[in-house]
């Protein structure tokens, strides 16, 4: 089983974003997070709303 680093459940798989528009965690250095399913669908609305608070392009 692996662990989520958001919420701390175990889970069966967890995801990592390390690219997306104005996201770059391949060149940055920094401690590598992987969270469950529900979590990344959380952490992807956060960044989308950021991104469109900031001005950037909304994608659906």
């Amino acid at each position: 089983m692996l662990r989520c680093d958001f919420c701390g459940r175990q889970c069966e798989m967890v995801i990592r974003v390390a690219l997306d528009k104005d996201y770059d965690r391949l060149t940055v250095r920094h401690h590598k997070m992987y969270a469950c399913p529900e979590c990344s669908k959380k952490k992807e609305e956060e960044r989308r709303k950021k991104r469109g608070a900031a001005g950037g392009t909304k994608t659906s």
